[in-house]
């Protein structure tokens, strides 16, 4: 057995978006430019200087920002404060960030300026931004000096989970939107107590646990510190025994060693937003003999989950609404 790092989610998405960004590169960059895009109503609202403590140290953020640039996560911390970018890493299936249903038209409008770590600087330069924000996994190098010399830039490096949290709280501060982040933690922690109140006696009877796969004969199992183990432990969720030693966030087996599911009531899996599907890797668990024994598949309790890397406090309600669903259910 042994575990992975935060990019285990992020690797191979990143290096398929790379993979695209590279051949679009190759084209040229220059011929099918837009011009900039306008700033977004609803945009920052940061009436002064602030100063904000990053990955790459305490950066000024100017006031009154409008044209913001987000690569990866950043997006989505930003969409879910009512903040509009004007420059985006591609929002497909082939980066980490998932939209909720309600961002996807106004993600539309935003232009991108590449794929996973392969930003176009050229791109990003011509939109004229007056703030940058990085917020990426940190075993991947986001180009964060080349941004830092077009406007000023904010990196938050990610090594687990709850960081993402801890971000898009930094995130609301450098653009003046803490009264809409007070409001979207408020939320979620007032969803979380009720989802623990009411429905207390099946949480105590229930064990928890998530798994998937990127194949090549290894599966993952997500604990209680991970997207979702997080969302599940402010619910009140009993976990089960391989989901419950929260060391680290996730942790990579043999799909010999299915057996560890065992004791699981319910079995969360990814359900991918952009596709509504569960990727592939993760249906061939179907195949193992030892999955097809696992009390919580005879039971039908295999339960596909969207935003199983919630990353922010938007997703982490949806995914509080979706475990809602499931103990309606029990």
């Amino acid at each position: 057995m042994n575990t992975r790092a935060l990019t285990s989610r992020t690797a191979r998405a990143l290096a398929a978006a790379a993979a695209v960004a590279l051949a679009a590169t190759a084209c040229g960059s220059g011929g099918d430019r837009k011009d900039a895009a306008p700033a977004a109503p609803g945009g920052a609202a940061n009436k002064g200087p602030v100063v904000v403590e990053a990955s790459n140290g305490k950066v000024t953020v100017p006031a009154g920002v409008q044209r913001i640039v987000s690569v990866s996560y950043a997006t989505g911390a930003l969409l879910d404060l009512g903040v509009q970018p004007v420059g985006t890493s591609t929002i497909d299936e082939n980066n980490p960030m998932e939209l909720l249903p309600a961002q996807t038209e106004a993600a539309k409008k935003i232009e991108p300026i590449g794929s996973g770590i392969e930003i176009n600087i050229e791109k990003v330069a011509s939109l004229r931004p007056d703030l940058i924000v990085v917020e990426g996994a940190t075993a991947f190098d986001w180009g964060v000096k080349k941004l830092e010399g077009i406007a000023p830039t904010l990196y938050f490096g990610i090594d687990k989970p709850v960081d993402l949290l801890n971000a898009q709280e930094k995130i609301a501060t450098a653009v003046g939107k803490e009264t809409e982040f007070k409001k979207l933690k408020s939320d979620y922690e007032a969803k979380a107590a009720k989802i623990k109140s009411t429905y207390a006696d099946k949480l105590n009877s229930t064990k928890w646990t998530i798994a998937s796969s990127y194949g090549g004969g290894e599966f993952l199992v997500d604990t209680a510190t991970s997207w979702v183990g997080r969302v599940l432990h402010d619910a009140g969720a009993t976990f089960s025994r391989a989901s419950a030693d929260a060391t680290d966030h996730e942790v990579t087996y043999s799909v010999e060693k299915l057996d560890v599911l065992a004791d699981a009531d319910i079995i969360l899996i990814p359900r991918t937003a952009a596709t509504g599907e569960v990727p592939q890797d993760t249906k061939d668990l179907a195949k193992q003999p030892s999955w097809q024994n696992l009390k919580a598949v005879k039971a039908g309790k295999v339960v596909p989950l969207t935003y199983a890397t919630t990353d922010r406090y938007g997703t982490s309600i949806n995914v509080l609404d979706q475990i809602e669903t499931v103990l309606k259910g029990q």
